[in-house]
């Protein structure tokens, strides 16, 4: 954004997709500030949100009131931008990836929210009847949506170091998997092989660096917070990396 960089293209899943979002807006800082400054703010997440409304994050806190109002969101300017936006899902009946492009901003909302909706933390999204949850599981890295829309020249943020490897759920985490979606056959499916599709495209994305034919910004070193993380010191470390 400093340097007025610009891509015909942006893709985005869960946090991914939040980050994207203000990317095209030009909003330097924004997504820092929100989750720096309000790290143990409990109204936007938490155990207190998820007891009260059944997930982790309170995306009406988020996307609208008040943190829209502290950090005013330029619509305009995301909607004017010549920047193409794709926000991946993961459909829950099919336990495959769709992508939603903006139209306006509660369209966008939806999006997003659906795209970040973390499995077990977060409820459902319910967009046009059918019913969403986090991108990441279906498709973490939207290389071959972008290769599949004409786009040869790809950059692709990483936020793992090159050495990462996605572990395999607990047996408890399967097992809660198949309590909580045990009407999405599909989804369950998907959930317990995430880790064995994000290492295999891990593999393919570091051959493609190897050959050039995409470009890779990651972290020189493992990333140490958590999914949801609340020491600031650790949030600042990271965005200073």
């Amino acid at each position: 954004m400093e340097n007025d960089i610009e891509f015909s293209c942006v893709i985005g899943v869960s946090a991914g997709a939040l980050n994207a979002a203000n990317y095209i807006a030009k909003h330097i800082g924004r997504s820092a500030k929100i989750n720096i400054l309000h790290s143990n703010d409990s109204n936007y997440f938490g155990i207190k949100q998820f007891l009260l409304k059944g997930s982790v994050f309170n995306f009406s806190y988020l996307f609208y009131s008040p943190i829209k109002e502290l950090y005013p969101y330029d619509v305009n300017a995301f909607m004017t931008s010549r920047q193409r936006f794709l926000i991946g899902a993961t459909d829950c009946e099919t336990g495959k990836v769709v992508y939603f492009e903006k139209h306006n901003y509660t369209e966008l909302v939806q999006a997003l929210q659906a795209s970040s909706s973390i499995p077990l933390l977060c409820k459902p999204v319910y967009i046009d009847e059918k019913i969403y949850l986090d991108g990441a599981i279906s498709d973490p890295i939207g290389i071959h949506k972008a290769f599949s829309e004409g786009f040869d020249k790809q950059v692709v943020v990483l936020t793992r170091q090159y050495e990462y490897i996605k572990s395999k759920p607990s047996n408890l985490i399967k097992n809660l998997y198949g309590i909580n979606y045990k009407r999405y056959p599909e989804l369950i499916n998907s959930l317990n092989d995430q880790f064995i599709r994000y290492n295999l495209l891990m593999e393919e994305i570091n051959k493609m660096e190897k050959e050039n034919k995409i470009y890779i910004i990651r972290p020189s070193r493992e990333i140490n917070i958590k999914d949801i993380e609340r020491d600031a010191r650790k949030l600042i470390d990271v965005y200073f990396l």
